[in-house]
């Protein structure tokens, strides 16, 4: 819960929106196992926006539902890291998504410095390469913040491979052990990411994400990833499980690009399990029982 000074200080909640529910008496109170969960910092003290009286120098006031998000990341990171044999990785989102340096402030802000590194294209479709080239850039610019440099300075994946290594040679630290390390998501990848035919756009969100035809399985998972800040390449998302209705701008209930009505989220999508075999990169080797057997 927010505190009582945090809650005053946030702006009043929309007519459509309802407002949090009040804590019930019969709640158990945190485990006495783990630490208490710290009080979210309603102050961002680097931010160049203004107050209402135009003094640049006076501290915003973050909004209270991303204070506590930052305060319980940060929670998390401290509590699963002194676990026995865990290793901690932020979901730092994808390379279509984030760029370098917008991501990089919130890593920083969450706690990357105690975590074991971040997370790449969970549940999503980038290819291999795409994230390899983004994990290394988002590292090279975690390793330069680390030294007191501006994110804003940092190489973007959308520059030029000529003078992103131009910018690595001159802020990037030789040896990867000083530098943060990622692992990405390759369940859906091996197709990657699903571009809409032009006839697909006369919906209002074509929802690119959810349940994109034509996917494929990606890499298998490992730890032999060939890449010095890359530990693993993992499948979190379960294969052939559904991202939801997928209306894309629509009424429903069908999904206009598949016409079907798609499974509610997470439950069994067999029409996209059997695709995601078809169309494996690396392929999937079936094997049939022989005649008579």
């Amino acid at each position: 819960m927010f505190p009582e000074s945090l809650e005053t200080a946030g702006p009043e909640p929309a007519a459509s929106q309802s407002p949090d529910p009040e804590p019930s008496a019969e709640q158990p109170g945190t485990l006495p196992e783990l630490p208490p969960l710290p009080k979210p910092d309603p102050v961002t003290p680097d931010s160049e926006e203004t107050s209402g009286t135009g003094d640049p120098d006076t501290p915003v006031v973050e909004d209270p539902e991303t204070a506590a998000r930052y305060s319980e990341i940060n929670y998390a990171v401290d509590v699963l890291s002194t676990l026995a044999n865990a290793s901690v990785y932020l979901d730092a989102g994808h390379s279509g998504w984030h760029s370098v340096s917008s991501i990089v402030p919130r890593l920083i802000k969450a706690g990357i410095d105690r975590a074991t590194g971040f997370a790449l294209n969970v549940s999503h479709y980038q290819t291999d390469q795409d994230s390899v080239w983004f994990g290394r850039l988002v590292s090279s610019c975690l390793a330069y913040a680390d030294e007191g440099g501006d994110p804003e300075d940092c190489a973007e994946q959308s520059w030029s491979r000529r003078h992103v290594r131009r910018w690595l040679r001159h802020h990037v630290p030789d040896d990867p052990a000083r530098m943060k390390h990622f692992v990405t998501d390759t369940s859906r990848n091996g197709q990657g990411a699903w571009a809409p035919r032009a006839a697909s756009h006369q919906y209002n969100d074509v929802e690119s994400w959810c349940n994109p035809p034509g996917r494929g399985l990606g890499r298998r998972p490992t730890t032999r990833t060939g890449e010095a800040l890359m530990d693993a390449a993992l499948w979190v998302k379960t294969p052939g499980q559904s991202d939801g209705r997928c209306l894309r701008g629509t009424d429903g209930p069908l999904d206009p690009v598949r016409g079907t009505v798609n499974p509610e989220a997470g439950e069994w999508f067999p029409e996209q399990a059997l695709e995601l075999v078809r169309y494996a990169d690396p392929a999937v080797n079936l094997f049939r029982r022989p005649r008579g057997r």
